[in-house]
């Protein structure tokens, strides 16, 4: 009789009985990513609609040149609408109801003509962010006008316009792995899958063996024929399962929003998933080490706790060990370190840089080599301790 199985089977279904556990092992991963993505695809659809928003200008002689710039603006999509005064344009800012707006003053064409510097007055409040990107639109639109007069400048004298930008950069892209992702998506999607590869199992953890010792049901259990290494690896399996599932469901859930292909969530999905099969296949591979090193440190935590207190005490300190390492992930792009085979004999973080690597179709198979060992290894340990600890009669104190 396999015993190790019987005791999984066990603890699967009381797992699947308890809703604080479903809760966070199933629909947690869900609505928190699905959460995370609608929250940044709002912000970035708000983002794209501020460099369209309406600019306001003051009323004041149009000559071709200031008609030629508010069609280029409208051209963009910006609403142009004019204002009375300067002085009703501020207070327009101060109620909240202009964003932006322009006084072209006098003469402009004739101050471009001779030529003299035009200077285009812009009132905004600093603290408006939206004001902010609108006057960034209009900066980007006068540096284009600069270029096109002083290109037209040089050309009257005689002068090649190259000498404009007598250096220049050309963008010559070298593609690297398989496919290319969002680095917004690059950042955030290892955090929060290797994240739910740990709290999945967590909201059960503090109850798979401090709590059998407080209901006094662990006693029932450690006298039954089965060998206590299995009851070991049985309890051990479900908190596996438990992590294997919760991760799964945030992968999903990835997918589902992705497909969904949601008006508001173009923009995050802008570059596409950036995630082949062969990235799928990395990221599991990875991911199966991972969950068994979170669950043999979580049975580890739970065994030698003497009561659930205990061991939630314990949970709540090693969650930091856990989530440092995630958050981390987000910005090692940045760094140097990303590159350095040391990063993959970092727990945690090697799991996550694997993931990040994955989506971006970059595959490091020493890399992936040393993280699935380092998983493996620190979970044998975490495995042995407890059953280590199930196998001494101190497992039933609750002192």
């Amino acid at each position: 009789m396999n015993w190790t199985l019987i005791v999984f089977k066990k603890e699967w279904r009381e797992m699947l009985r308890d809703k604080r556990v479903k809760k966070a092992m199933i629909f947690g991963p869900v609505f928190s990513v699905a959460l995370m993505l609608m929250l940044f695809g709002v912000i970035f659809s708000s983002v794209a609609k501020a460099t369209k928003s309406s600019v306001y200008v003051v009323k004041g002689p149009r000559d071709a040149t200031v008609t030629a710039f508010l069609g280029a603006l409208e051209k963009a999509e910006m609403k142009v609408i004019e204002v009375d005064s300067v002085d009703a344009a501020k207070k327009g800012i101060a109620k909240g109801d202009i964003r932006l707006a322009l006084d072209f003053g006098e003469g402009m064409e004739n101050k471009l003509a001779k030529p003299e510097p035009f200077v285009l007055n812009a009132y905004f409040d600093p603290q408006e962010q939206k004001s902010q990107i609108a006057l960034a639109v209009i900066e980007k639109a006068t540096d284009a006008s600069s270029v096109t007069i002083l290109k037209a400048i040089l050309k009257e004298k005689g002068v090649d316009e190259a000498f404009l930008k007598p250096l220049s950069v050309k963008r010559n892209e070298v593609k690297v792995g398989e496919s290319h992702s969002s680095q917004f998506l690059v950042q955030l999607l290892p955090y929060f899958i290797v994240i739910w590869a740990f709290f999945g199992a967590l909201s059960s953890a503090s109850d798979i063996v401090s709590g059998e010792k407080e209901r006094q049901t662990l006693e029932t259990l450690l006298i039954s024929p089965a060998p206590r290494n299995q009851i070991a690896i049985g309890k051990l399996l479900a908190l596996i399962a438990a992590s294997l599932t919760a991760t799964t469901m945030a992968v999903l859930s990835i997918f589902v929003m992705y497909y969904l292909k949601l008006p508001f969530l173009q923009k995050v999905f802008e570059d596409g998933l950036g995630l082949t099969f062969s990235g799928l296949l990395v990221i599991i591979i990875t991911l199966v080490p991972t969950c068994a090193l979170f669950g043999s440190i979580l049975l580890a935590i739970s065994s030698f706790a003497k009561n659930t207190r205990e061991a939630q005490t314990y949970l709540s300190q090693a969650s930091m060990f856990v989530t440092l390492p995630a958050a981390f992930s987000q910005i090692i792009g940045f760094t140097d370190f990303a590159q350095s085979l040391a990063v993959y004999a970092i727990p945690i973080l090697n799991t996550a840089n694997v993931i990040r690597n994955a989506l971006m179709g970059r595959y490091d198979v020493i890399g992936i080599a040393i993280t699935i060992s380092t998983g493996v290894l620190i979970a044998s340990v975490a495995v042995w301790y407890s059953v280590k600890l199930f196998n001494r009669e101190s497992i039933l104190s609750r002192i």
